[in-house]
């Protein structure tokens, strides 16, 4: 690959990832109001599964519109690695200033809402979890700090990135062959 052509797919990568990565965020903001209004459940689900196909489009297009149907496996495969990594980098910026500044403790005390439930306890005990082993749990969540959440959701993405960008590859290598 020449010095010119890997800026141009390092360039579109990054946008492409920056996009990604405001649909992730639509993903977290819709998440966290689902929580007290369970209607937009929907646009949540709906954000999740569109950012995947977003991903599948953008590394097509590019083939198709600037490598004109000859784009690589490699390349592909870079191109979604680079995508993927600005995306999980531009959420996790997202994510430390929601939970920095603004949850204010909002998912934690709503999950122990949610499990304070007796329908969650039935549940729970129905999978062998005894009260102990819940509150014991239920302390380490509560005690997760800001940056822990920041480096789980950065590290998660990173990997879902890893693992898809693969199968990315290959489907943008055979539609634009």
């Amino acid at each position: 690959m020449e010095i010119n052509e890997y800026r141009q797919l390092k360039a579109f990568a990054v946008q492409d990832g920056t996009l990604l990565g405001l649909i992730w965020m639509l993903c977290l903001a819709s998440f966290v109001w689902q929580l007290s209004n369970p209607s937009i459940s929907i646009v949540w689900i709906a954000a999740s599964i569109f950012s995947i196909g977003f991903a599948f489009i953008r590394v097509k297009k590019f083939g198709t519109a600037v490598k004109e149907g000859e784009l690589s496996f490699g390349r592909a495969w870079f191109y979604s690695i680079i995508m993927f990594v600005c995306a999980s980098i531009l959420m996790a910026l997202a994510t430390y200033i929601y939970f920095a500044f603004i949850d204010k403790g909002f998912i934690v005390s709503t999950y122990f809402t949610i499990m304070d439930a007796e329908e969650s306890k039935a549940l729970l005990k129905g999978y062998g979890i005894d009260d102990k082993t819940f509150a014991e749990a239920m302390q380490q969540f509560s005690e997760l700090k800001p940056i822990d959440w920041t480096m789980n959701i950065l590290s998660s993405n990173i990997i879902l990135g890893m693992i898809l960008s693969p199968i990315i590859a290959l489907y943008a290598k055979q539609h634009n062959s």
